[in-house]
């Protein structure tokens, strides 16, 4: 069976899932007990711009797409920061760019390289500069310090860097991720031409879902208890703890820890309160102009996240007999088929 959809609705569709992966998706993730959820999050945004770019005809049309999911974004998660309008900007500035003489496979493959790639060396960067490079000699002389405990210390492994091999893995493991969801999104408009009702959801079960979802909703999570906060602080505390018990570490190695937590907590305190917040405000003014302009659309989207959240929780659903990594990818054609071919109430 073919299924056809008229472009402007399409994009507009699109428009309205990149917008609430960008504001609201994470929190679903996490609930759902999805792996890998910053890296879920940009592989979508790879797949919406290049929808985007395939159903559109006006090679502009990537760049308007992109102010209104950084608008629905600054409404809904008005406490954002700086980087994650960046982040979107810069996905949507490449999309532009790539996808400049029109759709073709090859542009969305490099999208989704160069997307990703870029987004694992920002938070490279982010780290340093909160951290500072103690975070990366920690590293070495923690991973040293298991391989002396388990009598494997000799002056080969003594003299490797081991935080250039975990940063080079963690960008690696995202080059991997960009060049996947590249490849998926180069072949997702000849699949959704091909689509069949393999993967449809009722309207009446999307509408129930919507009750259980605001019985059940959840706060945002502060960033200092999110994974990776958690696991560098507990990470740091530890090192701290074995300098004073193994000689191996000696106080100098707890001292440069201490120093490295102190500098992180001053330049997140410095960032938090006084250059984010000014440059912030220099942002938002210009968005809450742009926010009057595209107000009626804004809220157009906006009224469409209740829907999302229930096809996101009934695909999942859908999906639960299949297995492995092809699970994710049956359920985001599930999610992107169900909502792009959705019946309005």
């Amino acid at each position: 069976m073919q299924i056809e959809i008229k472009n402007i609705k399409a994009i507009n569709r699109i428009t309205i899932l990149w917008a609430f992966s960008e504001a609201a998706l994470g929190g679903i993730l996490h609930a759902l007990k999805i792996p890998l959820t910053g890296l879920f999050i940009g592989s979508t945004a790879v797949v919406f711009i290049s929808l985007i770019a395939y159903f559109s005809e006006s090679k502009s049309e990537v760049l308007k797409v992109t102010l209104k999911v950084i608008l629905v974004k600054f409404v809904v998660s008005p406490h954002s920061p700086l980087t994650a309008y960046f982040a979107v900007a810069l996905q949507g500035m490449l999309g532009y760019l790539l996808f400049y003489y029109g759709f073709n496979k090859l542009s969305a493959i490099i999208l989704g390289f160069l997307s990703l790639l870029l987004s694992s060396m920002q938070k490279i960067i982010i780290l340093t500069i909160v951290f500072g490079v103690t975070l990366w000699e920690s590293i070495n002389i923690f991973i040293r310090f298991v391989f002396s405990q388990l009598g494997m210390i000799n002056s080969s492994i003594q003299n490797v860097n081991f935080s250039f091999i975990v940063v080079g893995i963690y960008i690696g493991i995202h080059i991997i991720a960009g060049f996947i969801a590249g490849f998926y999104a180069s072949t997702f408009p000849s699949k959704l031409i091909r689509s069949s009702n393999e993967w449809k959801i009722d309207r009446e079960k999307i509408d129930s879902a919507i009750l259980e979802i605001k019985k059940n909703k959840k706060k945002k999570r502060k960033w200092w208890k999110r994974p990776s906060s958690i696991l560098l602080f507990t990470f740091s505390i530890l090192l701290i703890f074995l300098s004073f018990f193994f000689n191996e570490l000696n106080t100098n190695v707890a001292f440069k820890v201490i120093i490295m937590l102190v500098r992180s907590v001053v330049v997140i305190a410095v960032w938090y309160y006084f250059i984010s917040p000014l440059l912030l405000k220099i942002v938002r003014k210009n968005l809450s102009e742009k926010k009057q302009q595209h107000a009626k659309e804004i809220e157009g989207i906006i009224n469409f996240f209740p829907d999302i959240r229930s096809v996101i929780k009934l695909s999942w659903d859908k999906t639960k007999n299949v297995k492995g990594i092809k699970k994710l990818f049956k359920f985001a054609y599930a999610v992107l088929f169900n909502f792009l071919f959705l019946d309005s109430k």
